[in-house]
């Protein structure tokens, strides 16, 4: 179903039923209506190597909530879809497969913020490592997220190179990812493959990092090996950030070859033409 607007979705957003959220869901629709945006989704992390310990079952209950409550209030005024970040599925698949059975999501984004046997790389202070040592740590990330993505319940994988904005971004370790292109060509092939959405996440659009995750050139190599469908995540988890860098990220999509930018209800492709 294609429609035929200039408005601006955003399909990657954390209220404060995420750990490391700040704001209520209803502050997010507030912000989202005063920048204009078209809609987006929340979608609250659920780390599923965690679920019980950080009491993921609650917030995803509460989540859904105040999303349904949100629906009445914005009615009219915001597209909002209801959605969750999974974490490290197949690290524990039943509390994956629970969580997904508990509402009816609108989206599903697939992450993979940790490597087993790793603590997220937020943690990890790369600056006294070696070059090597970094870039054996991506391999075994790019390993863990290609095993990933050939699970099936999902719809988006976002943040594709998401350590690079720690290891680089943040302690100053060069990364070459092209020591990683046929791994990476792997993972795009199996996302277009399967007809899954590959996310341009612009949370570095608006912080010192000043990238996306991925780079426009991956954004073009999925469309070269197949890949139809594309959505853009501010990864906000503050009301202030809603919808940062999506109106930059839609021409960074025209740019590497895309006419419509994907949003998802009912789990269900939805495109909007980009103008």
């Amino acid at each position: 179903m294609i429609f035929m607007m200039l408005n601006l979705f955003d399909s990657h957003t954390h209220s404060d039923n995420s750990p490391d959220g700040e704001h209520s869901v209803t502050f997010l629709c507030e912000k989202a209506v005063e920048n204009g945006l078209m809609g987006f989704a929340v979608t609250d992390h659920c780390e599923c190597d965690k679920y019980e310990k950080d009491s993921y079952e609650q917030r995803m209950l509460h989540s859904a909530f105040e999303v349904k409550k949100a629906w009445l209030t914005f009615a009219g005024q915001l597209a909002l879809t209801l959605g969750i970040e999974l974490g490290q599925p197949l690290n524990a698949p039943d509390s994956a497969r629970h969580v997904l059975g508990m509402e009816k999501y609108d989206v599903v984004l697939l992450s993979v913020h940790t490597v087993r046997g790793e603590e997220d790389p937020y943690f990890r202070d790369f600056k006294n490592e070696t070059e090597e040592a970094c870039a054996q740590y991506l391999e075994r990330y790019f390993d863990e997220v290609l095993e990933t993505v050939r699970w099936d319940d999902y719809d988006i994988l976002t943040h594709l190179t998401y350590p690079v904005r720690y290891i680089e971004g943040r302690d100053g370790k060069k990364c070459d990812l092209s020591r990683y292109k046929t791994r990476i060509d792997e993972i795009l092939s199996t996302l277009a493959r399967q007809g899954k959405a590959l996310e341009l996440n612009t949370s570095g659009l608006y912080d010192s990092f000043g990238r996306t995750s991925p780079d426009a050139p991956f954004i073009a190599r999925f469309r070269e090996l197949g890949g139809r469908y594309v959505t853009i995540g501010s990864d906000a988890h503050s009301a202030y950030d809603i919808g940062g860098g999506v109106e930059k990220g839609m021409r960074i999509l025209q740019q590497c070859g895309f006419d419509y930018l994907t949003f998802y209800r009912r789990r269900e492709a939805r495109m909007l033409e980009i103008m």
